[in-house]
């Protein structure tokens, strides 16, 4: 009687034991598939905060561009260029964002690369009036010019890192050999393929 009790206790063991490393498995499954479907939504939260800094940085590109050319300008007419020219600009670099992450998932990587030279021209011009905006920006003694200098720099070279960071999360992305872009393809058997997702490549 002892030494069935003692075999029942180590059967009841083992099933408890399976039932906690099946229960880790199955939360395991869980949180993969959790983060699974989570990563794809990754691009485009990295491309809705890149679109927020340059239009952070839009802002400021208006008032600047307000106060250079109020000097030659009725006031409307001063405001409605710095928009219209700050739209251009920081327009400019969402479409070279968008075309390069094409462009690299595509590998055709030199045209890529012919984008992110641009983003980074665009960059380095930016930056190069950092100094004159934040000046503007601390005529009221708010802060001082360094603030606001600091924090449009960071602004702008955090467009630029997304920008990095979206091309490297676009499938297949690679900074090889340009290959030539394939539309209208057929898979093996035949039938049209689809797409590959932020690609436009078919399977």
């Amino acid at each position: 009687m002892p030494g069935y009790l003692e075999v029942r206790g180590q059967r009841a063991g083992i099933v408890n034991t399976l039932k906690i490393v099946n229960m880790a498995n199955l939360q395991n499954f869980q949180v993969s598939n959790i983060m699974e479907q989570v990563s794809k939504f990754a691009p485009f939260a990295l491309l809705a905060m890149a679109a927020g800094t340059f239009l952070t940085v839009g802002i400021f590109r208006t008032d600047y561009y307000d106060h250079i050319f109020s000097v030659r300008f009725e006031p409307w007419a001063a405001i409605a260029m710095a928009v219209f020219v700050s739209i251009i600009e920081e327009g400019v670099r969402l479409a070279l964002l968008i075309s390069s992450m094409r462009d690299f998932s595509d590998k055709r990587s030199g045209n890529g690369w012919l984008g992110l030279i641009a983003s980074v021209a665009l960059v380095w011009y930016e930056i190069s009036t950092t100094q004159q905006v934040a000046e503007l920006w601390a005529a009221g003694e708010v802060a001082a010019v360094s603030v606001y200098k600091g924090f449009l720099i960071f602004m702008v070279l955090l467009g630029l890192i997304l920008e990095l960071r979206l091309i490297l999360t676009v499938p297949n992305a690679r900074l090889g050999k340009p290959q030539p872009r394939q539309n209208g393809a057929s898979s093996k058997n035949g039938a049209l393929a689809d797409p590959l997702p932020w690609s436009g490549r078919i399977n």
